[in-house]
Order: structure tokens, then sequence, then C-alpha cells
């Protein structure tokens, strides 16, 4: 049977396919070509092919003008007496590698071949235009007009009832199908098939057929239906077919219904019924099979969800008792328990409510309630439930593992250079315009194979600026997610160890983060938030995974931080322009000094030139005034004049500017060449 949407899109929420927003679907065509004459693209017209008995031939199932794509389902079928079919090849398919073959299949006995393949992570944008695959066939007979066509009778696919499917994501694309012949002109024909062909039917109910009629080599034309006479006993079934006759154009399908009738005495039997369909001298038939069956017995049925599970000391825990109806069966269910041991310490369970009333077709449920203490023995207890209904009575079991409870470890935010968690809060510090590092660590913890972490600071102050996962105390990681958000300042950590877990104790780092610091504050948090659900700690959002723990999450406590920072003390910067002067022997030049204050800098700055080589002839240096009073933000500029005369030394001078107010420095230097006069 070919692979059906259904199952094309159970493998999309297996992450197999990747679904894309549908914007419009563009028809394409799904053709059979020579792959010696087209080997990516579709033929004008539907190919005629040839090839000597004895040899092979391979043939190119393309497509052409599609929408996007990541995989499809086709299988192509001829008459295996004349072209066998061998292997599939997929070497220039569009669906290129990384991909995942569903189905591949060459039947020489039915002469399909068919294949289904998937892309695995991206899509082929469209229009999408190439070969899907080739097949290879060996040459049996030369019988002409042999049709080579697309397998008919499937649903849900891409060209109504025939076996070409092609999908975009969770969306089956429209197509349109182009065949092609082998040996010569072909003689029009149809062909009829049934979908199903066999089918089981309960006393008193009916079932339906498709009888689908599709065109071979150009036939068009009315196609009467015909079926075979009923008997006329007590219980024999009755059958009919709707429309009675159809119309087949050139290269399309058709079809009918064929409805199978019981009653509540029909015989249980197989009752064939052949239905024939005839245009002129053209006749085909095909045989449909109904196996009537006694209608089962109303009943019930119970399963416990979940059947098994490890439960901690002091803890309790519950599996739901769900009691469904069966063959139509309603009531009331009446439910009882094994009887708990007795025996100190021993856990004890219920059931609520005792009693359960079934609509036709429907459950219903009782919650069984698994307590424990903080003694109770770490061994396995099976609890039998058992649910009844007249002479009707059937039993299901939820299995409670005891096991010791974890003792919490903790998570913190530590200082960067640490592994392991403080004994009291972080009291972080820092200086506005610098940055402070922090890891997030985990210490004396149950075991564990991973965690998810959100941490928390007022970006107004701190913004998260990177994180790192380097030095983590997880082995083989797979980072599931990693987000820094400057806006919000939240971070997000969430890996797991691939094929390990850590041995208890476990202390070590889990990731580190790298704040910018922006703003000054007497104290503010560096916290992980609230709001989450099923982690390690309430509702905090610290979850550390343990496959061996209860729901799978060890108890962590955690232990967060406080941030201070102060502005940067007042200063002020010193430059020049131009940095650097070339003078002609005998002229002077000059550069701007500036200094601006930072930080609320206030003061008087004095000023003083040094000259670098000192030579007895070499350039004069003033500055112009030597001291400057700045004010907060404010800046003041002195002139350094440089100056020379016929007898100056050539050769290039580093002037270096001091500029000094108590204890605060700064230099900045100006690059002078002096160049004999031509």
């Amino acid at each position: 049977m070919i692979l059906s949407l259904s199952s094309l899109l159970t493998l999309t929420l297996l992450g197999l396919l990747v679904t894309v927003p549908q914007v419009s679907a563009a028809t394409g065509l799904v053709c059979i070509a020579n792959s010696s004459v087209n080997p990516s693209s579709c033929p004008s017209s539907p190919p005629s092919l040839s090839a000597p008995v004895g040899s092979s031939i391979t043939l190119a199932v393309n497509i052409q003008g599609s929408d996007s794509l990541n995989g499809f389902d086709i299988a192509v079928q001829v008459d295996p007496s004349v072209l066998q079919p061998l292997n599939i090849t997929v070497a220039n398919s569009v669906v290129h590698d990384p991909r995942l073959i569903v189905a591949q299949s060459t039947d020489s006995s039915t002469g399909i071949a068919r294949l289904a393949i998937v892309a695995e992570g991206y899509i082929i944008a469209g229009p999408v235009t190439g070969n899907l695959f080739n097949i290879l066939y060996k040459v049996l007979s030369s019988t002409k007009g042999t049709a080579i066509v697309f397998q008919t009778g499937c649903s849900g696919t891409s060209v109504p009832s025939t076996c070409v499917t092609v999908v975009n994501g969770n969306t089956v694309d429209p197509e349109m199908v182009q065949t092609a012949t082998f040996g010569g002109t072909a003689t029009p024909d149809f062909t009829i098939a049934a979908n199903p062909l066999s089918q089981t039917v309960q006393q008193g109910s009916s079932a339906k057929s498709a009888i689908t009629v599709a065109s071979l080599n150009g036939f068009s034309g009315t196609v009467n239906f015909s079926l075979p006479a009923m008997c006329l006993a007590i219980g024999c079934p009755s059958w009919s077919i709707s429309p009675s006759s159809v119309f087949v154009a050139s290269g399309g399908i058709a079809q009918a219904t064929l409805t199978f009738t019981t009653s509540s005495n029909t015989p249980a039997m197989i009752f064939n019924v052949t239905v024939t369909g005839t245009s002129g001298s053209l006749s085909h038939s095909v045989t449909v099979s109904f196996k009537v069956v006694q209608a089962p017995t109303p009943d019930f049925s119970m399963s416990a969800n979940p059947a098994s599970q490890n439960v901690q000391q002091g803890s309790t825990a519950t599996s739901m008792i769900v009691v469904t109806s069966i063959n139509g069966f309603s009531g009331t269910v009446n439910l009882s328990s094994s009887a708990p041991p007795l025996c100190p310490s021993c856990p004890t369970w219920s059931l609520s409510p005792r009693n359960v009333t079934l609509p036709s077709g429907g459950s219903a449920t009782s919650t069984l309630t698994f307590s424990t203490t903080t003694g109770s023995p770490t061994t396995t207890f099976v609890v039998n439930v058992t649910g009844t209904n007249g002479n009707l009575s059937h039993s299901t079991t939820s299995s409670f593992t005891i096991v010791a409870a974890l003792t919490p470890g903790t998570v913190c935010i530590a200082p960067a250079s640490s592994t392991s968690c403080p004994s009291t809060p972080l009291m972080a510090q820092g200086t506005v315009g610098g940055q402070l590092s922090v890891a997030v660590n985990v210490q004396n913890s149950p075991a564990l194979n991973g965690f998810d972490i959100l941490v928390l600071t007022d970006p107004s102050v701190l913004r998260p600026v990177s994180d790192s996962l380097n030095g983590t105390v997880l082995q083989n990681v797979f980072v599931v997610r990693n987000s820094v958000n400057s806006t919000s300042g939240l971070v997000r950590v969430a890996a797991v160890s691939q094929g390990s877990i850590t041995t208890a104790p476990t202390t070590g780092r889990f990731f580190s983060i790298t704040y910018n610091i922006v703003g000054t504050t007497q104290g503010t948090y560096i916290l992980f938030p609230v709001g989450c659900s099923g982690t390690s700690n309430d509702n905090i959002c610290v979850t550390v995974t343990n496959p061996n723990a209860p729901g799978g999450v060890d108890p962590e406590n955690v232990l967060e931080a406080n941030f201070t920072s102060t502005a940067p003390p007042p200063d002020f910067a010193s430059r020049t322009s131009p940095s650097s002067l070339t003078i002609i022997r005998g002229q002077s030049a000059s550069s701007t000094v500036t200094l601006t204050s930072l930080n609320g800098f206030t003061g008087t700055v004095t000023l003083s030139a040094t000259i670098t080589p000192s030579v007895k002839k070499g350039p004069g240096v003033t500055l112009t005034p030597t001291s400057l009073n700045l004010s907060p933000g404010g800046s003041d500029t002195a002139i350094l004049t440089v100056s020379t005369n016929g007898g100056t030394q050539t050769g290039t001078y580093t002037i270096t500017i001091t500029a000094t107010s108590g204890s605060l420095t700064h230099t900045t230097a100006v690059t002078v060449t002096i160049l004999s006069r031509h």
C-alpha cells in the first residue's frame, strides 16, 4: 500500500519534515520520462519508449513547476511481463542528503516500483523542477502499447485516487501527472480498481468500496457498471453501485461507490462482488470481498496511566484508571483494588470514585492514590484494580517503586572563578563602564544529566552580553536552548548530556554569564525568576534533570546574588590635533591640546612639554597657556607651538605633553618632522 497522507504527517510530528507557511500552491507536473532525453524535466507530451528485448532501460520520474516540497511517495506500475523493475536510484534527486528513505521497493510480480523519501531539516523552495528518482527496468517483451503509469487506488494524495503524493511540510501539494508507453503507440483502454479490495463487515452494518476507472492511452468515453445478481433468501446481503455509469476523460479518472449492506441475520461468510465496467467492446472487472462477521458482545477494557512509576519515600503518587466502552457497552462498572500490606510504614492506596458510569463508545476514569511514609520500604508494590459489571470482569495493574528521597543540592550564582556555591549569597561589585562575570553552579546535587535555568537582572544596571558553557559539569553537551536578551535582562540556557549522567553528589559549573555594567545601584539582584512549573524548586525557573528521579527532576535549593555598582571616579582626557607636524626649517607650526572633563571632573590642570631627542639646535617648544581650568562636563584648549630657524637640526622629534591635576596625570604626544629648505 502506498504511504498515505496521514503517514507522512506522522513523520512531520517526528521532526523529519519541515513545516513552512503555505501562501499559494502551484500545481506542478509529475511525469515519466526517458532519463537519457529528459533527465530532470518533463517532455512536452507523453513519450513512447522502446528498447531491445534482453536489454535494460532507465526511466526518470521527474517533477516540473511544483510548489515547494520536502518529500514524496510515488508508485509507478507497468506490465511485469514486458518491463521488469530491477532497482531505484536517487543519486540525482532534488531531495538530496540529508534525507530519509521511508520506503523503497521494486516488485517483479506486480511491476510496481515505489519510493517514499523525506528531506531531513530543509525545504526545496518552489517552483521545483528536477529529477525525483530513476527506475531501471529489464526489457522482457516488445509488446506494443504497454502503459507505464502511476498506481491507482490511493487516497489523500496529490492526484485524486492516484498514488502520487508530494508533500510540503504537513501539506500535500496539488500535482498533475503525465505517463508514458513502451513499444509503440498504445490502444486506448481503461483500468478498473477498488479500494479497499477486501474488508470485514459486522452483521447489521454496511461497507463501501471506491471503484476507480482510469483512462489508458488516451481513452475517453462512458463506462457502464454491472453487478452480479443478489440472492433472495432471508438474511442475504444486498449491494449497489452509484452512479451506475461514469464518463472518463482522456488521461483522467472517474469514481463510483460500491455499497454492501447486511442485516442482523446475514450469514457469517465471505461474499465476493464483481464489478464489471463496459465501454463498447472494452470490458474490465474487479472483485471486492466482504467478510461478514458476528457483531461482537458489548464489553469494556481497563488500563492504568502511568502503569509504573517511582515514588519518593514520604511522597504520594497517582495513577489514572481508565475504563473504556467496547462494542457499544454502557453501564456502571464497580471498581475494587487489592488490599495494602499490613506492616509498619507500609504504603496505602485508595480508589476514587469506586464506581464509574460508561456511555456507549465512551470512557470514564478513577484515580488510584498511592501514599508512602518516610520509612516506607524501598521496594516495588503492584496494585491490582478490578472492574465488574454483571458477568463481565476485567483487571489492570499499576506498579509503584518506592525510592529513597533525594537530598536537595544547591544551584547558585557564584563568582566566575568558582565551581561551587558560596556559603552566603554573593555580594558582587563593579564600576559603570566595566564588566561583571558570574558563574551558575551546582553543589551537592543528586546525579544529573541536564538543566534548564533562567537568570534575570535589571538591564538598566547589568546588561547581559554573552554566556558560555566552557567548563560545564555536563559531558557530551547538547545545547537545547541558549538565549541572551539584553533588553529584558533575561538569560536562558538549557543543555543535556548525551548518553551520560553525573555521579552524586555533583558539584561543578553549569554555565557562566558576562554583563556590561551600565548603571549605578546601591543594590540589585541577580536572581532566578519565578513562574515556571515542573521545576526543581516550586515555581522557580531552575530545572535540573535526572532520568532516575521521580518525574525526572532533581530537588534543588537556590542561592541568588546581590550587585552594587559605583560611577567611575572623576577624571579628564587629553588629546592633540593634529598629532603630527611637518615643518620646513625656518618656519613654525602649532597643534591644539584639548582637555575634557570626565565623570564630573572639575579643577585646574597644569601642562608641560618635553622634547625627544634633546639636542642643542633642536626646535623650540611653547605651550600657551600652561594651565587650564575644567568645569564638570566641559573642555578647554591650549596651543603647542613648535618654532625653527635656519640652524635647527633636521629630523623627527617627539613632543610629549603632560597634563597633571593632583594625583591625576595623562600624557599625549605630537610627532614633529623638520625638513631642510630646498
